[in-house]
């Protein structure tokens, strides 16, 4: 009981962490404290910012969205016992990413990026490939 009860509680912070960076501003990272906007076009942020920003706002954004997601893929399978495969724990972390990238269409501080939907899928990914290596070592 106490072991469920604290994967659920670490679940429950990853998404609340989630929510917290991308849905309210961050001056520490620089995050939701300029106008925001949109961007549809797949891979347009990340040479963006590898060709023409700083190696800081390269490595904040692009590698931030996929560690921000690797916990929530983590604890995922741990949560839930259907998610058994990359696919379905990407899947999800797909839908979290599209939900929040919606939300962000309403607010005028943050973008609302197909980039985004794909490093935190990614993140997603790794998180949920690193729990099936632990299990594995595990057994």
């Amino acid at each position: 009981m106490l072991k469920s009860n604290l994967i659920n509680a670490l679940f429950l912070g990853s998404i609340l962490f989630i929510v917290s960076l991308t849905m309210f501003p961050d001056t520490s990272l620089d995050i939701g404290v300029k106008p925001g906007g949109v961007n549809f076009i797949p891979f347009y942020t990340i040479g963006g910012l590898l060709f023409q920003d700083s190696l800081r706002d390269f490595a904040v954004n692009n590698f931030g969205n996929i560690i921000l997601f690797i916990p929530f893929g983590f604890l995922l399978p741990l949560n839930f016992k259907g998610i058994d495969s990359t696919f379905k724990a990407c899947s999800v972390g797909l839908m979290l990413s599209m939900i929040i990238e919606v939300l962000q269409l309403f607010m005028s501080n943050r973008w609302t990026d197909i980039d985004d939907v794909i490093l935190n899928t990614i993140g997603t990914g790794i998180g949920y490939m690193l729990f099936r290596w632990i299990s594995l070592i595990y057994k």
